[in-house]
């Protein structure tokens, strides 16, 4: 029996839920590779590579979940950080996922304290991604 990968809450015009996600990533090739593995019936998915991308996308558009690298432009940034208050403060109902290749328990504890829902160190499964995607229930 296949598992249908559902993640969504907005209707569309059969009463279908659909739910909107943006991924943020510096990595183009991790960005077009997430969309495909993640792009579902019913699943809308905007990307961008950049802060600015990110933050003029989220005041645009209603996202039920945003998926942030930590890390967006260089070793010492942590633009996903900024990414979490940013939506935390203009739409706290939205999900947050991080995700980076450079943790620790230190920016672990601090995501979850500005209000991630998840925090995970790449590489991640998709299978892991999806279910925790799965478990943020609207």
């Amino acid at each position: 029996m296949k598992e249908e990968f559902v993640i969504n809450d907005v209707s569309d015009e059969e009463g279908a839920m659909t739910r909107r996600i943006l991924i943020v990533d510096d990595e183009e090739a991790l960005l077009i590779a997430l969309k495909k593995l993640l792009n579902e019936k019913q699943v809308d998915i905007d990307t961008a590579e950049t802060l600015e991308g990110a933050t003029k996308l989220i005041g645009d558009t209603e996202y039920d979940i945003v998926i942030a690298d930590i890390r967006l432009a260089g070793v010492l940034n942590q633009d996903g950080l900024e990414i979490l208050q940013y939506v935390k403060k203009h739409s706290p109902d939205t999900r947050v996922v991080l995700m980076t290749g450079y943790g620790s328990p230190e920016i672990m504890e601090y995501a979850f304290s500005l209000g991630a829902d998840f925090y995970f160190e790449k590489p991640v499964s998709i299978k892991v991604l999806k279910d925790a995607i799965r478990s943020l229930k609207p």
